[in-house]
């Protein structure tokens, strides 16, 4: 199968054994609010306003582990691991049967790629499900997440019994199956990886990574014209996958197409470049965590492969960096147009205009939105507006000449 990069990326685990802790205090009233105002901001992702959120919180409450916890979330996203790692701490300190504490430990140390460590904090939220009530599903998220872990250290045998241990609490959960067609696949049992591949994807069908996955092992068994449209969806909407191009290109030649085909081989070719800047990219943040320049490039980088919603992830996580940043918020308004949030779109660059009207990009994008809506009216005076701030503002100018 050819090979790319797997991304990891957002808060997709990150809460998931989250739950009321037995042993919590009374909440003051004054803090009630925006406890679920940051709780609301977390689940959207939005990491600035749940970063805030969170200090309300403690202005009430100081060292509440709820806002600790999310302290913890955010900074692990900012991949300030020893933040988050602290932070999570400091929760089990305060309640040490927190559910998802030691999981979000295991998490922060997984990221930070020290596999073994996140192994034991695993481990230990095992034991504390021994004492709490904790679901299925959580239990099988604990067990998932350790057989990916034994999986990058390459203990094939260890991760395979963790991902069964969650097929078993649970056998719908999709990231155990995937985790089990990854080893049977490099194991060379590749019909028995196809099982488990579709199981994962029919378990999860927006999961565009398993529809890829699932293709893939379809062209490496001979079964060209199965994976073509599998193949066809995620080319579609993950433009920048060079695994995808390349195994795409070698079905259409397979069934036929060869001109077809050898477009999509040369263009997986030309995409490595792209993954490649997009590895450098990441571990740009890595290295340095606190930058949001670094943070925003990478977002553009996944804009550009059409990750649109790991670059939402790393656009709002320069945000908790730089808040209030016009071009990050203009670029962010940019994104959710791309996304389909016509809404948020329009709302965020009215605020943002609002904020600042000098700020020429900002209405510039404006105007996009609006012609977008139909209104070209309003389009046209945004635009206008943009070339008095901007005279040298190139698109403005086509944009409106396409009005007159």
């Amino acid at each position: 199968m050819k090979c790319c990069m797997r991304l990891v990326f957002g808060l997709l685990l990150l809460t998931a054994c989250r739950q009321n802790p037995p042993d919590s205090a009374q909440l003051p009233p004054q803090a009630e609010l925006f406890l679920r105002q940051m709780q609301q901001a977390l689940a959207a992702q939005r990491l600035a306003p749940a970063l805030a959120l969170a200090d309300s919180v403690e202005r009430y409450a100081p060292g509440w582990p709820d806002a600790l916890f999310v302290r913890g979330l955010v900074y692990m996203q900012q991949r300030r691991h020893e933040a988050a790692a602290a932070a999570f701490r400091q929760v089990l300190e305060r309640q040490p049967h927190y559910p998802g504490a030691w999981f979000n430990l295991g998490q922060n140390a997984a990221l930070a790629r020290r596999y073994r460590e996140a192994i034991g904090y695993y481990r230990n939220e095992l034991k504390l499900a021994e004492e709490v009530p904790t679901s299925p599903q959580t239990l099988a998220a604990v067990w998932a997440q350790m057989g990916s872990a034994y999986e990058q250290l390459a203990r094939d045998d260890s991760a395979r019994a963790a991902y069964a241990q969650a097929l078993r609490l649970d056998s719908t959960y999709a990231e155990a199956h995937a985790g089990l067609s990854r080893l049977l696949e490099r194991a060379g049992r590749y019909e028995e990886a196809l099982r488990h591949a579709e199981q994962a994807m029919t378990l999860a069908p927006a999961r565009l990574d398993y529809r890829y996955r699932v293709g893939a092992l379809l062209v490496q068994l001979g079964r060209f014209a199965e994976a073509i449209p599998l193949l066809q969806t995620v080319v579609q909407h993950w433009p920048g996958h060079d695994g995808a191009a390349y195994n795409l290109g070698r079905a259409l030649i397979a069934t036929g197409r060869t001109e077809a085909g050898q477009r999509y081989l040369a263009r997986a070719d030309s995409l490595q470049q792209l993954t490649e800047r997009l590895l450098h990219a990441r571990r740009r943040t890595e290295l340095q965590p606190d930058d949001p320049d670094a943070w925003s490039a990478y977002a553009r980088l996944l804009m550009e492969a059409g990750y649109l919603d790991q670059a939402y992830t790393a656009l709002q996580t320069a945000l908790t960096l730089a808040p209030g940043n016009l071009a990050l918020l203009s670029n962010l308004a940019t994104l959710q147009l791309a996304m389909g949030d016509t809404t948020g779109a329009l709302k965020g660059l009215q605020l943002l205009v609002r904020a600042d009207s000098s700020f020429a990009e900002g209405w510039f994008n404006l105007g996009v939105v609006y012609a977008m809506l139909g209104d070209t009216g309003a389009a046209r005076e945004a635009w206008q507006r943009t070339l008095r701030l901007n005279p040298e503002h190139e698109a403005a100018r086509a944009y409106l000449s396409r009005l007159q």
